[in-house]
């Protein structure tokens, strides 16, 4: 395997487990009624006016959606985890192109639905949304493997450099 091919699959992995790591880590706030004193001793966020707001995992998310049987809203909130499945199939089997398209489409839906439910929470919450590490971390971490895929392509052997136009120097 060549140094880049070696990168690339260090980078997938290392991807693969920032994205467990923001899993469990807070993604959204679960509001309710508190005393001021309570909410800070349990670790929760005070918003003033009898309100708390707790850090609630994207685990904890799936959970209580399984409870409450919203299926339409758990396949919605199962798309971060396609990237598991295309981390597996780019990582082990024979190269196929896609696979490298399944790959990046997973990695781009859940960018997508962290940035969407990231720009949600700011709407809300404004600076607070902040301390939710967990779905910044997942984010960052979808955009960056984005972009490194994205230039691992542009940079793979064999691969035919476009036309220029008629004309161009």
């Amino acid at each position: 395997m060549s140094r880049a091919g070696v990168l690339l699959t260090v980078g997938r992995v290392a991807a693969l487990v920032l994205l467990l790591l923001a899993i469990v880590g807070p993604w959204t706030f679960d509001t309710h009624p508190d005393a001021q004193e309570s909410c800070v001793a349990r670790e929760g966020v005070w918003l003033g006016g009898g309100r708390c707001a707790c850090m609630v995992s994207f685990v904890k998310v799936i959970e209580v959606t399984v409870k409450w049987g919203n299926r339409g809203l758990l396949w919605l909130l199962l798309l971060p985890l396609l990237p598991f499945l295309s981390a597996l199939l780019v990582l082990f089997g024979t190269e196929r192109p896609w696979k490298r398209v399944f790959h990046l489409l997973a990695w781009g839906l859940a960018a997508a639905l962290s940035i969407s439910f990231l720009v949600l929470l700011w709407y809300e919450y404004r600076a607070m949304s902040l301390r939710l590490w967990g779905i910044w971390l997942s984010a960052a971490v979808a955009a960056a493997l984005l972009a490194g895929e994205i230039l691992a392509a542009k940079q793979r052997p064999g691969r035919e450099p476009r036309p220029t136009a008629a004309g161009a120097n």
